[in-house]
């Protein structure tokens, strides 16, 4: 609890009387519908998640995810939260910059010390006997992965029914409990990367991609740029001065600053700096991250584009300097049944600027490339109605993205890019 210039308080009281003025019981049930919805959610997104960082996961690395496991078990902690820890290093062990801080976030907002502090009530006790021994019988390994994205599938619907169950009871025992309209769940991917003058460098690095801004031509002056984003001329500069390290940039004294793609002694330089490492790091993480993610979130939304959103589509991309990718990956966002899962499509697409893309080619985002011909033909397959097609499709895309970056980054000296496989969804 939090109040204006006082401290804030614990209010949490775990007790065996499951009382409406306790505030656990109360605040799970005002928030039934959205702890639902995060369970939901996990359910679809974890298993592939956990499926592909075991199936990348080194020997050593699972080793030493093991013994994280054991290292938790004899420190006598919750049974959850040893389980949690080993997931969090297994999600580690892929290379993402994104996955375990995603896992992280949702079981914070699934309210799991609750749920496991009432398991005696939620499970039932020939249940809670089945021993879970994923690690020890071999399901993580490399070879096992469709066998584990099942058996992660098959625990978190169960586990996600049980809770659901529960919290039925709960409502019906405390009616005056009024179950509150709103989407709890949030989640930063963009995290520590928020300073402006980095926003302003993206958005330039967008309009020189997308062919805005062409190579060899100058942009707007200091003042122009400073009056556009509404900074001042020394943010401007700053943002200038990233852009030259970056290699996408020259700035000239009195002529002022030409796009210059690439500048590959530059881009070298720059990619050992760390902010600019694990900038480009986590994107390629984002662009990894939509190729699992992309294609069961277009499964869900599938049935709600109709023939008039298709329209409105088809002019949106037709458009120019159009991107067709993020035209139909934003309409999926749109019509997403699972309020959790939109807030992550959303932000994860705020952090894939196209321009790194787009930038290898001359014509921009209008030009003959690979990305936009698979976008194109994602969305014939959705005017078609071939809906797990589409969804293929739409993964495909993200996944080509990713090879053509990922390996554009380890020709330019960014070794550690190559850590970020590029997943096969089932």
């Amino acid at each position: 609890q939090t109040a204006e210039r006082k401290p804030s308080r614990v209010i949490y009281r775990p007790s065996g009387n499951h009382s409406p003025e306790e505030p656990s019981v109360r605040t799970v049930l005002e928030h039934r519908d959205s702890i639902l919805s995060v369970y939901e959610t996990m359910t679809i997104l974890m298993p592939p998640l956990l499926a592909f960082s075991a199936q990348v996961c080194s020997e050593e690395k699972m080793q030493h995810c093991l013994w994280i496991l054991e290292h938790e078990k004899m420190a006598r902690r919750n049974k959850w939260q040893t389980y949690s820890c080993f997931l969090h290093e297994i999600l580690s062990a892929s290379g993402s910059l994104l996955f375990r801080d995603l896992y992280i976030s949702l079981e914070l907002y699934a309210h799991i010390p609750f749920f496991w502090e009432h398991r005696d009530s939620i499970i039932k006790p020939e249940e809670n006997r089945r021993k879970c021994s994923y690690w020890e019988n071999g399901l993580l390994r490399p070879e096992n992965a469709e066998e584990a994205l099942r058996y992660f599938t098959g625990l978190y619907r169960f586990t996600t029914d049980r809770i659901e169950q529960y919290l039925d009871r709960l409502s019906l025992e405390y009616p005056q409990v009024q179950t509150v309209d709103k989407n709890i769940y949030s989640w930063n991917a963009d995290l520590g990367r928020d300073h402006y003058y980095m926003q302003i460098v993206r958005d330039i690095i967008d309009k020189i991609g997308i062919g805005i801004y062409k190579d060899r031509q100058f942009l707007p002056s200091e003042e122009t740029l400073a009056r556009q984003y509404q900074v001042s001329v020394a943010t401007i500069r700053k943002s200038l001065s990233v852009l030259n390290r970056l290699g996408f940039c020259r700035t000239y004294n009195v002529k002022g600053t030409q796009v210059t793609l690439f500048n590959d002694e530059a881009t070298f330089y720059a990619l050992k700096n760390r902010v600019h490492k694990r900038e480009t790091l986590l994107y390629l993480s984002g662009l990894q991250f939509m190729t699992l993610a992309a294609g069961p979130a277009a499964k869900l939304a599938f049935s709600g584009i109709s023939g008039t959103e298709l329209l409105r589509l088809k002019e949106k991309m037709e458009q120019p300097l159009s991107i067709p990718l993020d035209v139909l990956i934003r309409c999926v966002i749109r019509y997403l049944p699972l309020e959790p899962y939109r807030v992550i499509l959303q932000e994860v697409s705020d952090i894939l600027h196209w321009g790194y893309y787009y930038s290898f080619y001359e014509g921009g985002a209008r030009s003959a490339n690979e990305l936009n011909n698979r976008a194109l033909n994602a969305f014939a397959l959705l005017e078609e109605g071939r809906r797990d097609a589409f969804a293929g499709e739409l993964s495909g895309c993200f996944g080509h993205a990713l090879e053509m970056v990922r390996d554009a980054m380890v020709e330019f000296g960014l070794l550690e890019a190559a850590n970020l496989v590029t997943p096969k969804p089932q």
